[in-house]
């Protein structure tokens, strides 16, 4: 567990790459981010690759919970929103036709792991009705 928060506070440090002043914890602005509803399915898709992939291939893979797909443009969007954080890189194959494809940083594929172990003890405890009922908001 202290490695999972040790390695979390690196990611939420690292979040804002721009030369900007923050406002905002890096905290806030990691949340920020994944809460877009395009983020985590988006980095969930890429960690599942062990490839490149591009955004066609990321719509078709991301099916939304009221089974309505994610639009290129939005897709295209939070790709370069998680490029600029430094949790996805992409490159430009040169070859006809050309195409941009995706792949998770090193710190992107961190958070992957870090959200697989939260998606996996959210499913676990899902089943336990008192222990989310307990849960507030504050």
């Amino acid at each position: 567990m202290l490695n999972f928060l040790l390695s979390w506070r690196l990611l939420i440090m690292n979040v804002n790459k721009t030369n900007e002043p923050s406002t905002t914890s890096p905290l806030i602005e990691m949340f920020s981010h994944l809460g877009r509803p395009c983020t985590v399915p988006l980095i969930f898709a890429l960690g599942e690759r062990s490839y490149n992939t591009d955004i066609r291939e990321l719509r078709n893979s991301i099916d939304l919970n009221n089974g309505k797909r994610l639009s290129e443009a939005t897709i295209s969007k939070c790709l370069s929103d998680l490029t600029q954080i430094g949790l996805v890189e992409g490159t430009v194959q040169t070859h006809h036709p050309l195409r941009a494809e995706y792949s998770l940083t090193s710190k992107g594929q961190q958070l992957y792991k870090h959200l697989l172990q939260i998606r996996f003890l959210t499913e676990r405890v899902s089943t336990e009705y008192d222990f989310i009922d307990s849960i507030s908001a504050c």
